[in-house]
């Protein structure tokens, strides 16, 4: 079976700096950097090779989501924590790469992983509700922008992007509230400013927010080539 994920893991990665043209600029940096000792978060880069396959076809290659799920799994056991898991949950955070810089690539999408089920977990492990509420709303607006609206293509009737509808509900929830900044949120503040984006999303952009880690992951992977 062809090789299309390369991990980089504690000091031992599958690339090098060699392989720009297979894992893209920032792919082959990532490894090069671990192969050095050099910390870097643990995570897996796909080959450029599944970006043409999916231009040409528009599905993914066979055996790829089976090397992702391998990757996955070196990872959590190198972290001891679990994607999608309810006590001890694993985020990740997916970013766009080329073999030659190329302005309008996809943004990064961060806290993929987190939803109603992983946030008690991520709670539990925390103990700030705030920061993991914040991080939810977070990855709520950025999947909407990115992944919901741009990579497919969608124009909202309002005329005005997802990000900015969802950055202009918190503003007027902070000025209902009398909060200066966004440090004066509490944790039940920011759970309600979720629920509130997440219906605003199905209503201008016509389906729900994915609370499935593993559908916001393939999403996310998906808009990367779309882009």
């Amino acid at each position: 079976m062809k090789k299309y994920v390369y991990t980089f893991i504690d000091g031992h990665a599958e690339g090098s700096s060699k392989m720009k043209n297979l894992l893209g600029g920032k792919g082959a940096n990532l490894a090069e950097m671990t192969n050095l000792k050099i910390p870097v978060p643990p995570g897996f880069t796909i080959t450029t090779e599944v970006c043409t396959y999916f231009m040409k076809h528009n599905r993914f290659p066979k055996g790829l989501k089976f090397q992702v799920l391998q990757a996955i799994q070196k990872i959590e056991n190198y972290m001891h924590k679990e994607f999608a898991d309810a006590n001890n949950p694993l985020l990740f955070s997916v970013r766009s790469g080329a073999r030659q810089s190329m302005p309008g690539m996809m943004e990064t999408v961060l806290n993929i992983g987190l939803s109603p089920v992983t946030i008690e977990g991520m709670i539990k492990s925390t103990n700030n509700p705030k920061f993991v509420y914040d991080s939810y709303r977070r990855l709520i607006m950025m999947y909407a922008d990115v992944v919901m609206e741009k990579s497919a293509g969608i124009e909202p009737e309002e005329g005005r992007g997802i990000r900015h509808q969802l950055e202009n509900i918190l503003d007027l929830y902070k000025k209902e509230k009398e909060y200066k900044s966004d440090i004066d949120l509490s944790g039940e503040d920011w759970k309600i400013i979720t629920e509130k984006f997440k219906s605003r999303v199905k209503k201008v952009l016509g389906s729900e927010f994915p609370d499935d880690p593993y559908e916001q992951l393939w999403g996310g992977i998906k808009a990367v080539f779309q882009s």
